[in-house]
């Protein structure tokens, strides 16, 4: 224990400090899994929630933390957004519920050693409150807060402290029972979620509904690391990315099973696992393998959605640039089992780019490869293919429902006619100055808008843009010039 009275030299370290995360409304991830709910401030009231994170720890308080990725889904996007990228804000729907029987597990008594008035239960997802101490004979009941109290260590196991009176009972050894949360016991069901018209509460992916509302945020991308490579799961996102809040539109990054039992293992068996699976929506940004980043295997689909909202946090928050050819922070490639694989170009290019699959490529460090939506090749309509396009239309779509919805009911005279399409224009034309598109022009047709139409209360407006498709293709022709040659010698005997 440190002296009171302060004589000599002393030392004091300061945790290391993250990156401040840079903060835009555009690409904004959701990410829907599990947490360590058990260490967040309200365990019993974090599940089926959307929470904003703007920085680490406004996430551990909010979700807890735990460097186990594989039982806590959520870490991994806390951990790109946070420790990688510095991209935020994060949002987080964690469906791991305290209350939930199948989500807990109670842990019979066990013997714990008492030492320097404390014992470490060195176990992951202890409910506190659950914790029941006995000393070594199970004849007294040790009283929480009189005897003893507990708290979390660093990596989320437990330290039960004793009080004088507490040791005292304690003696050498005591007797340990608690109840700690059980991941393993979410399912793809707790994911997809649902509504009880009864309680009229939402679960899972209905909770993306509520994010707008209670946030104020509009998502951008949708993940589920962990459960996304589940068709199932991955089909259920898509349908949401849809259509949010009967109003916005975004993205899902999906992931591709790199698993030996049920997933793709090689390069080459990837497409045929998309396309039995049914990965090939123009808003779904297929992925395959899992990274390996720290020393930590996570899901693809996690440090691409935080690289992507960096990229738009980077462009004053307009989310134009693709990923292809960027940077990624990570160390390797791995499958499900944590096997290390490695590919060249060629076999990047024609087993997954070239199926609507995104990846990572080694050139003097990992980048991403891949400007391909899911929808390609099956389409190759621009607005389909590229992602570029869809991040584009679907930022430019939501911005125009977002920045008119006030018009709504409101007199449909010329005056607010022109209002909206002066105002678009204004912002297209703004978007066409920072390069972020090629162009663009919103009209008010009368002809497409009969007296007969606007009685019945509709306005028809047309937006035509072009965003810029990506240089993939860079190609230049060499050629051996003799005349080149002949001048140079003759102009050297001169």
């Amino acid at each position: 224990m440190p002296s009171n009275y302060r004589h000599g030299i002393y030392t004091t370290r300061k945790p290391t400090a993250l990156t401040t995360p840079l903060v835009s409304a555009a690409n904004v991830t959701v990410v829907i899994g599990t947490a360590p709910v058990n260490m967040a401030a309200d365990p019993y009231h974090a599940a089926n929630i959307p929470m904003a994170a703007y920085n680490k720890p406004d996430a551990v308080s909010k979700l807890g933390w735990s460097e186990d990725f594989d039982k806590f889904t959520i870490m991994q996007s806390v951990y790109a957004a946070f420790h990688v990228f510095a991209a935020a804000p994060l949002v987080m729907i964690n469906v791991l519920d305290p209350n939930n029987e199948n989500h807990i597990m109670a842990v019979t008594a066990s013997d714990y050693n008492v030492a320097n008035k404390k014992t470490l239960i060195p176990v992951e997802g202890i409910l506190l409150d659950k914790i029941s101490i006995t000393d070594s004979d199970a004849a007294e009941e040790l009283v929480k807060g009189e005897d003893y109290v507990t708290s979390f260590a660093d990596d989320g196991t437990v330290i039960v402290g004793y009080t004088d009176s507490g040791v005292q009972k304690a003696g050498t050894s005591v007797k340990i029972a608690y109840t700690k949360l059980n991941p393993e016991g979410v399912t793809y069901t707790d994911i997809i979620g649902g509504y009880n018209v009864s309680t009229r509460t939402k679960k899972g992916m209905e909770v993306i509904s509520n994010i707008f509302p209670k946030l104020g945020i509009v998502p951008g991308t949708l993940i589920a690391p962990g459960f996304s490579h589940i068709p199932a799961v991955n089909t259920a996102l898509a349908a949401k990315a849809q259509l949010i809040y009967s109003i916005f539109s975004c993205k899902v990054i999906s992931d591709i099973d790199s698993s030996e039992e049920t997933g793709a293992v090689s390069v080459d068996a990837v497409k045929e696992w998309k396309n039995s699976n049914g990965y090939s929506d123009r808003r779904m940004f297929a992925v395959w393998p899992k990274v390996n980043v720290d020393g930590y295997h996570y899901y693809f689909s996690a440090q691409l959605a935080a690289l992507l909202q960096r990229l738009a946090a980077d462009n004053a928050g307009v989310p134009s640039e693709s990923c292809d050819n960027k940077q990624l922070k990570i160390s390797g490639l791995v499958l499900e089992d944590g096997t290390e694989v490695s590919f060249d170009a060629d076999e990047v290019n024609d087993y997954l780019n070239a199926n609507g699959i995104i990846s990572a490529i080694n050139i003097d460090g990992f980048l991403a490869w891949g400007n391909n939506t899911s929808a390609f090749p099956s389409s190759t309509d621009p607005v389909d293919r590229w992602i570029t396009a869809v991040m584009m239309f679907d930022y430019i779509e939501n911005n125009f429902k977002r920045s008119f919805f006030s018009k709504v009911s409101n007199k449909s005279n010329y005056r607010q006619i022109e209002d909206i399409v002066l105002s678009e224009n204004i912002s297209i034309n703004g978007l066409k100055g920072h390069g972020d598109i090629a162009g663009g022009e919103i009209s008010f047709d009368r002809e497409k808008n009969p007296v007969t139409q606007i009685m019945g209360g509709k306005i028809l407006f047309h937006e035509r843009l072009a965003t810029y498709p990506p240089m993939e293709n860079i190609e230049n022709e060499f050629e051996f010039d003799p005349t080149i040659l002949q001048a140079a010698l003759e102009g050297g005997g001169n």
